[in-house]
């Protein structure tokens, strides 16, 4: 996700002349600076942004700024000059927005803008687009998720996504009594009786989608074993087909899917952490589903724990990932660091079919053991930590 265009409502003294004026060289300075168009916008459109960017272009404008404040609900950032007295109304206004308790950050135009900017409004955008998204809750989280089961409006609070409270049965009741297309590929003791049953599945919950009109979800797959039926299968493909997939009802880690789609354009992959060297900074992160696009190649097997329908043995593409987790009771917690997925075959029976070793910077898995925020993490191809760092604490953190 590529957007570097970022919507500022300007702030003048009358002092000082047309707002129009002043802002065009500001604009034109900051667009040189931190390669980011600041997009001019009336006091309505901003409000209306998941965050609110102020931009001061001259001293005076403290009262214009908490009068704003005031009537917009989000986070505040304000951008500041070296003209004007700029700066110096930004601080003051900044100051009394924490002092009222709000969520006030500010950006001045210099060297810090090149890196800071950007990281604004990729993080404005995704929290653009993930306001308004529709998902589903399918069953209830599996009772081991005891660290990652919070409340669904939460998200709704903080994120503006609508969380859809479903039955199990609303997946049973949607299975096809045939399967139009059945899995393909090379499978380890697979018969056609598991590909056809993956596709049934594959087919309920893409109608499931289509009917509650969910840009991603999260089922309770463990409640479809006394069916003798998984859901590995279909929600690789859900997430291969731009619909992220997770599972267990794990809402932290559907989000991180999320981020992971908006991001990237692609999928993450959910996995648990299976096993590490501490020494070697190395983990090993395992499940039995994974989105067959971050795969170089792939075999067909069972379910791990229960030896029954259709799993995915991934080989994940090597190269650089970011590991996401997000927890807390309210969300408020992040875990994000910048590794590699080694080019390595783990190949152990004593763990979930697909799986990767993972290469973290020092300390990072140190801070894993001593602060865990819960067992799901994601993986998200390419470098996204200070993107995430930064909307973690804008629009999560209280």
């Amino acid at each position: 996700m590529a957007d570097v265009r970022l919507p500022v409502l300007p702030l003048a003294s009358g002092l000082h002349g047309a707002v129009e004026d002043l802002a065009r060289p500001v604009v034109g300075a900051f667009r040189a600076t931190a390669g980011v168009e600041l997009v001019v916008a009336n006091a309505e459109a901003i409000a209306a942004e998941p965050a609110h960017a102020l931009l001061v272009l001259t001293g005076g404008t403290e009262a214009q700024a908490l009068a704003f404040a005031g009537r917009a609900r989000g986070p505040l950032l304000l951008l500041s000059h070296g003209a004007d007295n700029s700066l110096a109304a930004a601080l003051e206004t900044a100051a009394r927005l924490r002092a009222d308790g709000r969520k006030a950050h500010l950006v001045h135009l210099g060297a810090e803008a090149k890196e800071a900017l950007p990281r604004w409004a990729q993080a404005m955008a995704l929290a653009r687009k993930l306001r308004g998204q529709r998902v589903g809750l399918v069953g209830d989280p599996s009772p081991w998720l005891v660290a990652s089961s919070p409340d669904p409006a939460l998200l709704r609070e903080k994120l503006g996504i609508e969380v859809v409270l479903l039955p199990l049965e609303a997946v049973l009741e949607r299975l096809p009594p045939e399967a139009a297309h059945l899995p393909t590929g090379e499978g380890e003791e697979i018969g056609e009786e598991a590909r056809t049953v993956g596709a049934r599945v594959h087919a309920a919950l893409a109608r499931l989608v289509e009917d509650g009109q969910l840009s991603a979800l999260s089922i309770a797959c463990f409640g479809l074993l006394p069916h003798r039926m998984t859901a590995c299968w279909a929600l690789a493909c859900l997430s291969d087909a731009g619909i992220p997939g997770g599972c267990e009802g794990d809402l932290p880690s559907l989000l991180a899917l999320m981020i992971a789609q908006e991001l990237t354009g692609g999928p993450g992959f959910l996995a648990n952490p299976a096993d590490l060297d501490l020494k070697g900074e190395r983990l090993i992160l395992a499940h039995c589903t994974v989105p067959l696009a971050l795969t170089r190649s792939h075999t067909l097997r069972t379910h791990f724990e229960s030896g029954l329908g259709l799993a995915i043995a991934g080989i994940v593409t090597p190269g650089p990932y970011t590991l996401v987790r997000f927890g807390g009771s309210r969300l408020e917690r992040g875990f994000f660091v910048e590794g590699t997925v080694l080019d390595e075959r783990v190949g152990r029976e004593d763990l979930c079919r697909t799986q990767v070793r993972f290469r973290m910077p020092h300390g990072a898995l140190e801070r894993l053991l001593s602060d865990p925020l819960g067992n799901h993490h994601v993986l998200i191809p390419g470098h996204h930590r200070p993107v995430l760092t930064l909307f973690h604490e804008v629009f999560l953190s209280d």
